[in-house]
């Protein structure tokens, strides 16, 4: 894959909404036009993140390695009521609109009011490479 089209992601920044309400799009993997969201395994330590924008909807996304070798990304959009949720810290994401958490390793929620779990994205390994593919929840 060429370095042009590649969207690799921060350890600390954050994106946040674009403006947008409501759940993520169909998938991390973008249209035929949009370029593959592909992040360096090297950036996402272990019980650590990156953060990437889903080009089909312009929202962040983590990336995550919870348990060495496990890789997960989780979308960035609280299920309650749409906000971003701050990047992990401590195995949890945290909503700061209405207090929602969530884990980090599985989007599941752990304190409400959210009551669904954060859509998570299928991500698969490729020498050092990951690429985020299609929404697996």
């Amino acid at each position: 894959m060429g370095g042009a089209g590649l969207l690799t992601g921060s350890l600390t920044a954050t994106f946040g909404r674009d403006g947008t309400a409501g759940k993520p799009k169909q998938s991390a993997a973008p249209a035929s036009a949009a370029p593959p969201v592909t992040v360096d395994a090297a950036s996402v330590p272990v019980g650590g993140s990156a953060q990437v924008k889903d080009p089909s909807s312009g929202d962040a996304l983590f990336v995550v390695q919870p348990k060495a070798g496990q890789y997960c990304a989780l979308s960035s959009v609280c299920t309650h009521s749409g906000c971003a949720v701050d990047a992990p810290k401590n195995g949890q994401l945290y909503c700061p609109c209405h207090g929602s958490r969530f884990d980090a390793a599985t989007g599941a929620v752990l304190n409400g009011p959210a009551t669904k779990p954060l859509p998570k994205y299928r991500v698969t390994k490729e020498g050092e490479k990951l690429h985020l593919g299609p929404l697996e929840s």
